[in-house]
């Protein structure tokens, strides 16, 4: 008992590392008690809520950077359908249950960040006794800003004229909610593992491997691009000496099958979410619709060719890394699963168009390769 005592009375619970019931990241790592070298006194506490989807959560990632939460003694428990997604050591994250709900209105919280705008969301954040409020609450029962910066965001939730009008991409508008000025911060995913890189590594060739993610989604038929189109871009890679290699999930499997068969190109088979993107890392370049392998590009840093229709360009954040290919018209369709006119403006973005934005932005990757090298080298 006079063991237990001391490690008690010797525990640093205001450390940014301390959880409370388990052991801290320092402990498990290095075996570390307190006080140790890497105390980090807890400034400010915050909740963030950002339930999905997947992607909006990754996109809401830059954040983090922005906080730098170990260096700015920042503790932040993000609330999510998606923990494994965000990097450990930046958040505590924890799913939206009961318990969470009463862990949040347990204590007194520098700021609570909703950027979520659905009732249960919502609900959630008028849990939160807080300092600072952003983003979205409930009145009378459903979703409302809290106050004027949330409320550009939330008109091209509700409003698609005004969507259609927007100039702002989704990280910059999360930013406007917070009061925080962006300043080109980077996504910031959860790292894969040694064991899923090795696995990556036997998937995808090292050199000119550029990931083909073919699907979109069954429930989203309005932006999945025709078979033909891959069959047609594949073949324009090879001739170019590049390596296109299959990716997609469970809803792809018989396209990727065909395309295996009618070009012998290869294909990566259904993979866990951490091998997948640790595949993506590992591309020199992604052709991909608007879909969760956009987002895990973006975030490896890989140059990306997105394939877009029914959304508004502006919402998407490259950070200068790749292209974004779109029918030479504006969709009928806007934000629709589904085409109503028959159209299918999917279509207009041929092969060939796509081609050349995978070269570009290959030859543009390679440019910025080549001078960190020489920078480097300059710098030894």
């Amino acid at each position: 008992m006079t063991d237990a005592r001391s490690l008690i009375e010797n525990l640093r619970t205001d450390c940014i590392y301390y959880l409370g019931d388990r052991p801290c990241r320092p402990h498990v790592e290095a075996g570390h008690r307190c006080t140790c070298s890497h105390f980090q006194p807890t400034n400010r506490r915050g909740v963030i809520i950002k339930l999905g989807a997947a992607g909006d959560v990754l996109r809401s990632t830059p954040l983090l950077r922005a906080l730098d939460p170990l260096n700015t003694g920042t503790k932040i428990l993000w609330v999510t359908h998606f923990p494994d997604l965000l990097p450990a050591q930046a958040c505590e994250t924890v799913r939206p249950t009961a318990g969470t709900l009463a862990r949040i209105g347990s204590g007194t919280w520098d700021f609570c960040w909703n950027l979520d705008k659905d009732p249960e969301a919502c609900a959630i954040a008028t849990a939160a006794k807080a300092k600072e409020y952003r983003g979205y609450t409930l009145r009378e029962g459903v979703p409302y800003p809290v106050d004027e910066a949330a409320w550009h965001k939330f008109a091209t939730g509700i409003d698609n004229p005004y969507s259609r009008r927007n100039r702002q991409s989704y990280v910059e508008e999360v930013f406007d909610i917070t009061g925080l000025p962006f300043q080109g911060e980077e996504y910031w995913l959860r790292d894969a593992t040694a064991a899923a890189r090795e696995t990556a590594i036997r998937l995808v060739p090292k050199d000119s491997a550029i990931g083909l993610n073919i699907g979109a989604g069954k429930r989203w038929p309005s932006r999945i691009w025709p078979v033909e189109y891959w069959v047609d871009l594949i073949k324009l890679l090879k001739a170019h000496e590049l390596q296109p290699i299959l990716l997609g999930g469970p809803e792809e499997v018989e396209m990727s099958a065909r395309l295996v068969d009618e070009t012998g190109c290869s294909a990566s088979g259904v993979q866990p979410l951490e091998i997948f993107y640790a595949m993506i890392e590992r591309c020199e370049c992604v052709v991909s619709a608007v879909t969760m392998a956009m987002h895990l590009a973006i975030g490896a840093r890989t140059p990306l060719v997105l394939l877009n229709n029914i959304f508004n360009r502006y919402e998407f954040e490259l950070y200068g890394r790749g292209e974004i290919v779109e029918p030479s018209s504006l969709c009928d369709c806007y934000y629709s699963p589904v085409c109503r006119t028959g159209r299918k403006c999917i279509n207009e973005i041929v092969p060939k168009i796509v081609l050349e934005a995978v070269l570009r932005s290959l030859k543009t990757a390679r440019k910025a390769e080549r001078s960190e090298r020489v920078g480097a080298r300059l710098m030894s």
